[in-house]
């Protein structure tokens, strides 16, 4: 089989008698499936079309290229990132490419979003605009730049005919792998830096770059270079406030995943809450904020999910986790030993209660942290809680009390235990934080275990309690006790501080999770279903 052969081009019939070097099909033909080589695997597709926009049919032709496993160029990937500036502005620069900093540049004019032919004409626009058109949301400023400022280089398929700017384009082309596309390049300081990429189409090009195009296309070059793209870094957003004294994580903790991501070859960036309509730019998200379903955490979750981006933890895991009556009834369900547990509602009686004996645990179903847990020891205390905590659920759950010097806490992620750790109660309190009279929050110590030097029962309830809940990250709490051991709860969401719980695994722990990710990203990629 001839190169040709697995090898179309797909352009508009009116730029057909510009193109050479391979199987020329209409976008029409092409999309219908039927003229031959069309719907060939493994072959390669040059999209030429004049309109990258969402459903034309330039966006077809990568989505449906997609669908017939075939490879397109640009990728529908591709695609959506270039109508995303800080995308391609950070693709580009980790992969070592000098740019400019268009977020701190002032008056420097941010490209729009979408890929669309002249609206009013049809017509492709004039050279500089490209293919690209604002939704008219965000507005980037415009100004007048100062002549000489900077330079607009045609790239083909990353080569250009100005010899000043042959290594830009390479860069670029190796990032962006699209056919054709405009780079802006600035001089700053005596150096040229790349700045706005915008896709154009033939009828924008001069004789020298179609030249260069058809050189290209006759030699299948793109077939090598298409898998650059999939070799990109996957991007983690790793979602963050360290103001809030319930943080999961800190700096130092993201400090030690982003070296495992280099370890990995995997970037880390930290997001914050105003940072929500950024999150389609990432690869997955990590949670390292509180959770729970009023909090602005299950948005970003949710959001993630709506967009097929793998989130730990997900919105079913912080759903199931957050609700302790939800866990009893699992837990009985599955047989798992817990201590004694009664579901109350104001209907309840005081004798069935206290059928646990005192002192016992009252727990507000979806609160978090020691504020939604009680211990009571005689009946005017548990009138006296339970009438408090009644006001804000209708379903409260009640425990015996089990006293130990620590409790377990196992980390699972993806059926596996990741860390196990002991926490120590808070000195002279029965939990792990405690508060002082003057207000002030104690905590007990936290002493890393080696997961082989975990007794097999605690690590074998952790593994059959977690996979009631998912393949997720958890923390899951478990007492030995005279009796056995016995699960406390489930949570997502699990702490991760640098010095406590990674202290006996170490680098194997980030390793560990960000191996997840990137199983979770290469998982949804290979299941994607085209629209």
């Amino acid at each position: 089989m001839k190169r040709t052969d697995n090898y179309l081009i797909v352009a508009e019939s009116q730029d057909h008698g510009s193109l050479s070097g391979g199987l020329l099909r209409t976008p029409h033909e092409y999309l219908e499936g039927r003229a031959p080589g069309t719907v060939a695997e493994d072959a390669t597709v040059v999209n030429l079309c004049r309109s990258y926009q969402y459903l034309s049919r330039g966006y077809y032709v990568s989505l449906l290229a997609d669908a017939r496993r075939q490879r397109a160029v640009p990728s529908l990937r591709m695609i959506e990132e270039i109508t995303s500036p800080y995308a391609y502005f950070m693709a580009l620069r980790a992969a070592g490419v000098e740019t400019i900093d268009f977020r701190v540049v002032g008056g420097r004019r941010i490209l729009p979003r979408l890929i669309v032919p002249n609206r009013a004409t049809g017509a492709a626009p004039e050279h500089g605009e490209s293919l690209l058109s604002s939704t008219g949301i965000d507005e980037p400023a415009r100004y007048s730049p100062l002549a000489g400022e900077y330079v607009d280089v045609i790239s083909v398929f990353g080569r250009t005919s100005d010899a000043r700017f042959r290594k830009h384009c390479a860069s670029v082309f190796k990032v962006c792998p699209f056919p054709l596309l405009s780079v802006r390049i600035y001089r700053e300081e005596s150096r040229w830096k790349v700045g706005q990429l915008s896709p154009v189409s033939i009828g924008q090009i001069g004789a020298a770059e179609l030249a260069l195009l058809n050189a290209e296309l006759a030699r299948g070059r793109p077939a090598g270079d298409i898998a650059i793209d999939t070799k990109k870094p996957h991007r983690i957003a790793v979602l963050m406030d360290e103001s809030d004294p319930f943080a999961p994580s800190d700096a130092n903790t993201l400090r030690r995943l982003q070296r495992a991501g280099q370890r990995l070859g995997v970037r880390l960036e930290e997001i914050g809450r105003d940072d929500f309509s950024s999150l389609a730019e990432y690869d997955a998200l990590f949670l390292r904020v509180v959770t729970g379903m009023d909090h602005y955490s299950f948005l970003f979750a949710q959001r993630a999910k709506s967009l097929g981006i793998p989130v730990i933890d997900d919105p079913q895991t912080t759903v199931r986790c957050s609700n302790k009556i939800y866990l009893h009834e699992l837990f009985g369900r599955a047989g798992l030993p817990t201590p004694r547990t009664l579901t109350i509602s104001r209907k309840t009686s005081l004798r069935e209660m206290e059928a646990l004996g005192y002192p016992l645990i009252v727990k507000q179903p979806d609160g978090t942290f020691s504020a939604a847990v009680k211990r009571v020891a005689a009946r005017e205390e548990l009138e006296k809680v339970t009438r408090e905590l009644f006001r804000r659920s209708p379903l409260l759950t009640l425990q015996e009390f089990r006293p130990t010097e620590f409790d377990w806490r196992i980390a699972v992620l993806d059926g596996a235990v990741l860390f196990a750790c002991k926490y120590y109660m808070a000195k002279g309190h029965w939990q792990v934080i405690g508060e002082t009279p003057g207000g002030r929050r104690t905590y007990g110590k936290v002493v890393a275990v080696p997961v082989a030097d975990t007794p097999e029962s605690v690590r074998a309830l952790a593994l059959q309690a977690a996979a009631l809940i998912g393949d997720g990250l958890y923390g899951v709490d478990i007492k030995e006790t005279d009796e056995g051991v016995v699960i406390i709860e489930i949570n997502d969401n699990p702490d991760i501080w640098v010095g406590e719980e990674d202290a006996a695994e170490g680098d194997r722990l980030y390793d560990a999770v960000i191996r997840a990710f990137v199983h979770r990203i290469e998982e949804s990629r290979r299941h994607e279903v085209p629209a």
